[in-house]
């Protein structure tokens, strides 16, 4: 009787347990990313310095730059949404961050990408972010409500002049918010939220469109985002208007076909065909090399024949059979959104001519793994570079002597106005924002006063390449600017 007493009571005591167990409170969820990062896959950003991002602290800093625009692209839509600038709380960013991550992977990139470029505690709000703004309710109540940003940075960004408006717009918005703060260590984060305000409530397209990429995130792009829709609008009107006049004109077709059509396949024979032997491009002197032909010139591009860095890449020094001597400068920055718009600058640059200009010989182009690699071949000048026959050693105050600047004898030789624009349109095709670099025909015909030059901001940097860096977070803004320290990975760009 003991024991089945001493068996209930066991009984009893498992049953409290069970009970006890079932009423514990379960651990709450993790919280789900309210960002989308759907764009990650869509839009047609360049890839290519994330995949090998660790060979080089530029490649570094360019891929950190398009990743962090990739997070700012949604945090803008939200804003729109939500009238919130940034997420809730640490969970929530540590949520978004492995969501990029996971888009990221799905592009066959390094799964260190997002822990290498930044923190999440950058992207989660709080009262001493800027002049206690956490929504646009608070932006409004701060600045009014318009800004210089509404009449600037609304639509047609794409445009040069417009774009360099809208940067303007930005800088301004950055000093109001940073004196309302009264701390100019949060400018960074006051400048975040200016290119949030710009790409998500004020521009008219949204966060996603041509002006936003380009002018207010200066994404890097494989090419332009609105070509596609282009060129689709224009095969229909296209289709439309030869379906009624084929008829008319087919028996013409014909006839320039079988005229021209040798005469055609000629002309695209210096760019296409791969023989043995360099092929001359007509109508420009330029030869298409083989990368072959460039490869054992150059000894498969050896450290022993590198001569240096040029603009936009490496320099090496090679041989052509025929023993003349060659410098084959390998493209690694650049501009050309596809191949065609690289045959175009090389057909325009064979046909510049000047003592001081270096004559280009020949060029090449070859895909590997899915990339187009293009080289630049010029003479090999063997007795130094033209840098160092302008200015030699010792001979900067000589360059530099008041007679450049003005001419006692003929008075008019410099005139103030024709230096000054020459000054412009130099700062002009350095800009760091590539839509308001000119084109070289532009640029020629801004020197010889054919066009006016646009007005550059006095911070030439556009909405989203802040550079001061703030305790480690945040997105930065250029040292030239601010004097405050660099880190280049942690911008928007």
């Amino acid at each position: 009787m003991a024991s089945l007493r001493y068996l209930l009571s066991l009984l009893s005591l498992l049953f409290a347990l069970v009970e006890l167990s079932t009423c514990a409170p379960s651990p709450a969820p993790s919280p789900t990313c309210p960002l989308d990062f759907s764009h990650v896959l869509r839009i047609p950003w360049n890839t290519t310095d994330c995949r090998s991002y660790d060979r080089s602290i530029e490649r570094k800093n360019s891929c950190c730059q398009s990743v962090l625009t990739l997070i700012g692209i949604p945090l803008a839509h939200r804003l729109k949404q939500t009238s919130n600038f940034r997420l809730p709380n640490l969970a929530t960013s540590v949520s978004c961050v492995n969501d990029l991550q996971r888009k990221l992977d799905s592009l066959s990139l390094p799964s260190t990408i997002t822990s290498t470029c930044f923190d999440p505690n950058q992207f989660v709000i709080n009262n001493e972010t800027c002049a206690g703004i956490q929504t646009t309710q608070d932006w409004v109540s701060r600045l009014g409500p318009t800004t210089t940003l509404d009449s600037a940075c609304s639509s047609g960004l794409t445009d040069l002049t417009r774009c360099d408006a809208c940067v303007a717009a930005g800088f301004r918005v950055q000093k109001q918010l940073i004196s309302l703060d009264g701390n100019s260590s949060h400018g960074i984060y006051c400048y975040h939220f200016a290119v949030l305000y710009a790409a998500g409530i004020v521009n008219k397209k949204g966060p996603e469109s041509d002006d936003a990429l380009s002018c207010l995130f200066s994404l890097s792009l494989r090419s332009p985002l609105g070509s596609k829709k282009k060129r689709h609008k224009v095969a229909l009107v296209s289709g439309a208007a030869g379906a009624v006049i084929a008829a008319l004109v087919i028996a013409g077709l014909i006839g320039l076909y079988f005229r021209f059509g040798r005469a055609v396949k000629g002309g695209e024979a210096g760019w296409e065909d791969q023989e043995s032997r360099p092929k001359w491009r007509p109508n420009t002197g330029s030869i298409w090399f083989k990368i072959e032909e460039l490869e054992k010139a150059t000894n498969n591009f050896s450290q022993k024949n590198f001569i240096g860095r040029g603009g936009f890449g490496f320099v090496y020094k090679g041989v052509l059979p025929d023993g003349s001597v060659i410098a084959v400068k390998k493209v690694i920055e650049s501009e050309f959104q596809g191949d065609a718009e690289f045959r175009n600058e090389v057909e325009i640059i064979s046909n510049l001519k000047h003592r001081n200009l270096v004559p280009l010989r020949g060029c090449s182009m070859v895909d590997e793994d899915g990339e187009s690699h293009r080289y630049l071949v010029y003479d090999y000048m063997s007795n130094g570079n033209l840098d160092d026959h302008l200015f030699p050693p010792g001979k900067t105050e000589e360059a530099l002597a008041q007679s450049l600047v003005r001419d006692e004898g003929s008075g008019m030789s410099n005139p103030k106005g024709i230096m000054e624009r020459f000054l412009q349109v130099g700062i002009l095709c350095a800009h760091v924002l590539v839509a308001l670099r000119p084109t070289i025909l532009d640029a020629l015909r801004m020197l010889e006063g054919d066009i006016e030059v646009p007005p550059i901001p006095d911070r030439p940097v556009p909405l989203a390449h802040p550079s001061y860096r703030i305790d480690g977070n945040g997105f930065t803004i250029s040292p030239a600017l601010s004097g405050l320290q660099i880190h280049s990975g942690d911008m928007l760009r």
